[in-house]
């Protein structure tokens, strides 16, 4: 059916042949012109996409590289107050600092310099007793450190563009840092990152982009000659209307080929063309869908590989390496050409390999649906034969049939960061035994003060002496339990309230004589810790007041009862409660007449801590201390 369409319309066409031969010329001149126009419009938009895209590359890099030094600095800092906290000299700081590099030429370096100007660390050197540079200026005018100075007015610190000298190049170029300040010590803490870099990159893509100009407008002006040809040799034969139906219908299909547009089939007059304009719609548009789905995820994938700070690997079933991107390269040494096709263990020491094996065969064995990854630590071996530690994040990679075909690893050079850990490791665990001698040091240093204290209590034959000294003991003695529980303990910091106020209750009865059955004691204290600070008063107040009582209480009382209790009702307070069913307290005025040192020290005790305290003389005597925390 289509064929005789197109016979009848053929037959149509000679009957044109005489009218229009004259034209025939004009038009292929024309359509010569045009298509050279559309050639100049393809050659600006590909200027006008030039430099799209070198804004886009530009300004990309130039966030990445800001991101990068931003975080150096970030971590310079906080590795400075960590470092200050445990003890370490500015100096040695310096010298940690003086040694960090970053960046993919390994130019990157972190400089400190005080508020005023003095340089500290310039120029990844170490300066000691140097001049002000507070009116140092770049060549574009910029007054670097004053700027610096502007940056750490923000407490989150800021950036800052300049221009200064490239180590690497030995020349000037345009640079931004990132700085944050340490007001403790009043340093300026920065680091920065040269933003001629991508200049290279720039470049490459520009040659790529003329190329691929050159070659599309060589082949349409090839292309161009050909249909000119044909259509020329169509016009000898048939009709000017023909050729020019030829003419439309290849520059149709053109652009529909080459530039992926659809054809307008309403200028379609022969059926033979318009079938055939109808079949590369349908190929055009599948062509767009599966090319817009396919550059996208591709150009995605390639960005993450290529761009991402940490190495990227991928390994075969085999374990052969068939990925290595840039970081990869930074951190082992081996270029792409030198590592691909080559098997993993060729940066791993011997005793390692077994456990990487078995760590995958676990993966392997675990996998479902898409979801089986795995995180390990572990020594590697770079190019040049350097030991070097890496933290590995490694995953399955399958089809969409579930089907396993490799691994790929994301692995990040942590050995400068894992020697720092170890070190102040080892400052810290130092401190604590250092803080548990000083602890067990006081504890003897008491324990023989009381016991000079109860010796001297012996020679005494004044009873109110001999009283005043056993008290001095007790306070001696309960502040020397709570230096003992610190000794004891792992945590120096916090000590569990009940043990030490059920020991302390204990000794108090027995310095004053009382046994097990002679007195009812009843002991309520919940289970939680408390910090030095609070407890070292708590134990005062608690010995001065069962002291009290122990010696004044009970008189004439045949079944005396002693009761200490404390509770944390709240976050943010607990109650001490202590009572006996003695014989009770003079009235408040005379309390608060007396000149008595135990009174005296309760509430200057209680006061210290910033608590209140209410004495209650129903049925004997009880104190509520509430004490906030």
């Amino acid at each position: 059916m289509h064929k005789l369409q197109g016979l009848n319309g053929m037959d149509y066409v000679k009957k044109k042949i005489g009218l229009v031969h004259t034209i025939r010329r004009i038009t292929i001149i024309t359509y010569g012109i045009a298509v050279i126009c559309f050639a100049l419009i393809g050659i600006f938009d590909k200027s006008l996409f030039l430099k799209n895209e070198t804004n886009k590359i530009r300004s990309a890099y130039t966030e990445e590289q800001k991101s990068i030094v931003k975080t150096q600095v970030k971590s310079a800092v906080q590795f400075i107050k960590l470092s200050a906290n445990t003890g370490i000299s500015r100096d040695d700081i310096l010298e940690s600092l003086k040694g960090i590099r970053f960046g993919s030429d390994r130019d990157g370096y972190i400089f400190v310099n005080t508020y005023n100007g003095i340089p500290l660390l310039f120029d990844a050197k170490r300066v000691i007793g140097g001049d002000s540079i507070w009116e140092l200026t770049d060549p574009n005018g910029v007054k670097v450190i004053q700027e610096e100075r502007r940056a750490v007015r923000n407490p989150e610190g800021d950036f800052i563009y300049y221009s200064w000298l490239k180590l690497s190049t030995n020349s000037i170029s345009p640079k931004v840092s990132f700085i944050k300040g340490v007001p403790e010590w009043e340093w300026l803490v920065g680091a920065g990152v040269y933003l001629d870099s991508i200049d290279n990159e720039i470049t490459v893509l520009q040659g790529r982009v003329i190329k691929e100009t050159v070659i599309e407008a060589s082949v349409l002006l090839i292309i161009v000659a050909i249909i000119l040809f044909i259509v020329q040799l169509i016009f000898r034969r048939f009709t000017i209307s023909v050729e020019d139906e030829i003419r439309l219908f290849s520059s149709y299909f053109d652009d529909a080929a080459i530039k992926s547009e659809e054809i307008n089939l309403s200028n379609i007059k022969y059926q033979e063309f318009l079938n055939i304009a109808e079949d590369m719609n349908q190929m055009v548009a599948n062509k767009l869908e599966a090319e817009l789905q396919r550059v996208s995820s591709d150009k995605l994938l390639r960005l993450q590989r290529e761009q991402s700070p940490l190495g990227y690997i991928e390994y075969d079933l085999d374990s052969n390496i068939v990925y290595w991107n840039p970081s990869a390269e930074r951190i082992f040494g081996y270029s792409k050409k030198e590592i691909l096709g080559n098997n993993d263990d060729i940066i791993m020491p011997a005793e390692v390999i077994p456990g990487i094996r078995q760590l995958f065969k676990d993966m392997k064995n675990d996998f479902v649906d898409g979801d089986s990854g795995a995180k390990n630590i572990n020594d590697n071996i770079t190019k040049s034969g350097k030991r070097i530690t890496c933290e590995w994040y490694n995953k399955i990679l399958s089809d969409n049939d579930g089907t396993i075909y490799g691994v790929v690893a994301l692995v990040d050079d942590i050995t400068e960061r894992k020697l720092i850990e170890d070190r102040l490791a080892k400052s810290l665990e130092e401190k604590q035994i250092l803080l548990k001698e000083v602890h067990h040091r006081v504890k003897n240093n008491m324990a023989i003060i009381s016991s000079f204290i109860s010796l001297q209590s012996m020679n005494v034959e004044d009873e109110e002496v001999q009283i005043l000294l056993q008290s001095t003991e007790n306070r001696v003695r309960s502040m020397a339990l709570i230096h003992e529980y610190l000794y004891k303990s792992e945590n120096l910091k916090d000590i569990n309230v009940k043990k030490y106020i059920d020991e302390l209750v204990n000794i108090l009865l027995t310095s004053y004589d009382y046994g097990v059955h002679d007195i009812s004691t009843q002991l309520d204290v919940a289970q939680f810790e408390l910090n030095l600070d609070l407890l070292i008063p708590l134990g005062m107040i608690i010995n001065e007041i069962i002291s009290n009582a122990l010696k004044h209480a009970f008189q004439n009382i045949e079944l005396p009862k002693l009761y200490v209790s404390i509770i944390r009702n709240s976050p943010e307070k607990i109650v001490l409660t202590i009572g006996d069913n003695g014989i009770g307290l003079p009235e408040e005025s005379k309390i608060n007449e007396s000149d008595s040192i135990g009174f005296l020290l309760i509430n200057s005790l209680v006061e210290q801590i910033s608590g209140s305290m209410e004495i209650l003389r129903e049925k004997g005597t009880e104190y509520r201390i509430t004490v906030p925390l």
